[in-house]
């Protein structure tokens, strides 16, 4: 069995091969994005956020909306669990047969995790040994668990940027890593900060920290959604190809 990658996506191009898990349970490290796509009893799915939960993580509202979605992420993440059962060439060598088959000859980045996060070091190691296997493509990812990229060296063409709000943020403010993503309600958020909104990944490949507007659908009654609505009446959900002009938040 082989897995599952996608081409593209509304904000990025088809030169972009995709690699997803299921959001929320490979997420070790997150806390205020955490959610989950549960199924019931009645075989359908809904989301459940975390106990810590300020803005929900988008992905889970996409597997708990589509039921493909859900399903290709497990068969993702069993495969990943049954290869690292063996070693960690294992599970490389299940996920660079997975980058050959779906790349073409327009392939120029692999985004590691459009959902879910590395949870585990074997796991991440795998992924190393992938990158280097393929020094002409770009890997990159947002990750909240940063304690494991603590005692790995990452190839130069690894791109790993801290993602902000989640139980290892003190890594971040102790300035071990200097490119991180902060997810912020609308724009003047940002400028408060000092962060440079991202709409297309582009700043995963610069040095400095950047901000990514929330979105997707949040919990009723939360401040995300009040922000999410005000940004509508305002219309900053049009002008970019038909899509909200946002930024993917992990």
């Amino acid at each position: 069995m082989a897995l599952k990658f996608s081409k593209g996506n509304a904000k990025l191009g088809k030169q972009t091969l995709i690699f997803n898990l299921p959001a929320g349970k490979t997420c070790p490290g997150a806390s205020l994005c955490k959610a989950f796509a549960v199924m019931g009893e009645n075989g359908k799915t809904r989301v459940q956020d975390g106990a810590e939960t300020v803005f929900r993580c988008f992905a889970a509202s996409s597997e708990a909306q589509y039921p493909a979605t859900f399903a290709a992420r497990a068969h993702n993440l069993e495969l990943i669990i049954k290869a690292l059962q063996v070693d960690v060439n294992e599970a490389a060598f299940l996920i660079n047969s997975g980058i050959q088959t779906n790349r073409t000859k327009n392939t120029k980045l692999v985004r590691i995790h459009e959902s879910g996060d590395m949870f585990s070091l074997a796991y991440l190691q795998a992924w190393i040994v992938v990158a280097k296997l393929n020094p002409g493509l770009k890997f990159y990812c947002y990750s909240k668990s940063l304690n494991l990229f603590m005692d790995v060296i990452l190839p130069p063409n690894f791109y790993m940027t801290a993602s902000y709000g989640g139980k290892f943020d003190y890594l971040i403010d102790e300035g071990f890593f200097t490119r991180y993503s902060k997810v912020v309600m609308n724009d003047a958020e940002a400028e408060e900060l000092g962060l440079q909104v991202d709409h297309d990944d582009s700043h995963c490949f610069g040095d400095n920290p950047f901000a990514l507007l929330v979105h997707g659908t949040q919990p009723k009654g939360s401040i995300a959604a009040a922000k999410l609505k005000e940004r509508k009446r305002n219309g900053a959900f049009s002008g970019y190809n038909g899509k909200q002009k946002v930024a993917v938040a992990m």
